[in-house]
């Protein structure tokens, strides 16, 4: 099921509220605590909605007969970065959501786009494409239902908003187009132990039976483009990774004659968190 934005972005207030609110009082989501959540989320209804949506999406928020739990994910962003003020937290946010094929339209746009293109999108063209990719995938989304969601996405990615501090948007208003947005990919250099991680992640939820994939088969699943990184910085950040003494115990990448793959030395959830828990602990993960 798609990601319904209900055309609102993800703040880190209302990361933050989540992390620290739902471990002590699991019912903060029902219906019959709307006015609690309202005003501890500072959001009306529907806004509500979409702070679900978005949680439950990025795999930090498990919901079941009116009471919430932050899953394991969850739990960690709220043991180490309860203020959601790391940019560590913020690629973990995104990158869960790239590797969810049910996350589309974020995933369909993340995963299908090219980062440092030279031209501007216009947000209609985008909606439109990014529909047509949808429908293809088996998502029968309306272009109407698509623009809703998918201006949350975009808003979650303007100026002052910390998915947006990612670096991985640019975006322009233009006159003359009833205050519409253009939009484009931004290259970026991620961490190694980002590259890693989404490596580790897009293995297990793509090819979990796989130990070893051709670094061709996860390009063309859009690894690189989730991280807005070229493919041949993903080769080179594979390649660093290879070396690292710490990294390597989870991948190593293999390259031969017009072949060349990642074999998961570790993989699946158990590698994930280990990963993922190491990351905050290094703090190498910073802000562009």
């Amino acid at each position: 099921m798609p990601l319904d934005t209900q055309s609102f972005g993800i703040t880190r207030h209302w990361l933050s509220t989540a992390l620290s609110r739902v471990p002590v009082d699991a019912d903060i989501f029902s219906a019959a605590r709307l006015s609690d959540a309202r005003k501890g989320f500072l959001a009306g209804k529907n806004q509500l909605a979409a702070i679900k949506n978005w949680l439950v999406s990025a795999g930090l928020l498990d919901l079941g007969r009116g009471r919430a739990e932050l899953t394991e994910l969850g739990q960690l962003m709220a043991a180490k970065d309860q203020r959601a003020e790391e940019a560590w937290t913020w690629w973990l946010v995104h990158l869960h959501l790239c590797a969810n094929s049910d996350a589309a339209p974020y995933s369909t746009f993340f995963t299908g786009y090219d980062p440092g293109g030279t031209s501007w999108m216009p947000f209609t063209d985008v909606v439109e494409q990014v529909g047509q990719r949808m429908r293809e995938g088996g998502n029968g989304v309306e272009v109407a239902t698509v623009k809703t969601y998918f201006t949350g996405v975009q808003q979650s990615f303007r100026a002052g908003w910390p998915l947006h501090d990612l670096r991985l948007v640019e975006q322009r208003a233009v006159d003359g187009e009833g205050g519409g947005a253009r939009l484009r990919r931004c290259v970026t250099s991620p961490a190694d132990i980002v590259v890693a991680y989404a490596t580790l992640l897009f293995q297990h939820a793509f090819f979990p039976n796989n130990n070893t994939v051709e670094a061709r088969v996860l390009l063309e699943r859009g690894v690189a483009k989730a991280m807005g990184v070229r493919d041949q910085a993903y080769r080179d950040a594979l390649s660093r990774i290879h070396q690292d003494s710490k990294l390597s115990g989870f991948l190593e990448y293999r390259r031969a004659v017009n072949l060349d793959s990642v074999q998961f030395v570790k993989m699946g959830i158990p590698a994930l968190k280990q990963l993922r828990a190491y990351a905050y602990t290094l703090r190498e993960v910073q802000w562009p």
